[in-house]
């Protein structure tokens, strides 16, 4: 039996992932920064992170799995936290955006 083609255009319904989980805290921690941040899907799962006062001041943060913990990286790789510390992270990514200055 042969299938619709709308049926074939249909998008896989998305799980949340514990690592959409661990972004969506580290989103709703840099709430308390000036900066707007949003969990992205495509081309991979990242928080976006925008400083609106700079036009150029964008980060994707990834979220990793780790043995014990989820780590949260940098678009250019470098380590700025992890799940046990969401608090210490967001205030890594704000600075990185310039939203504080320390």
């Amino acid at each position: 039996m042969a299938q619709s083609r709308q049926a074939n255009d249909q998008q896989p319904t998305r799980v949340p992932s514990e690592e959409r989980e661990h972004l969506g805290k580290l989103a709703s921690e840099l709430s308390r920064y000036e900066v707007q941040s949003e969990v992205m899907d495509d081309p991979a799962l990242c928080l976006r992170v925008r400083n609106p006062s700079s036009t150029y001041a964008v980060e994707d943060v990834i979220c990793e799995r780790r043995e014990h913990d989820f780590a949260f990286i940098a678009s250019f790789g470098v380590h700025l936290g992890n799940s046990g510390s969401v608090s210490l992270t967001a205030h890594k990514v704000a600075w990185l955006v310039g939203a504080t200055k320390e």
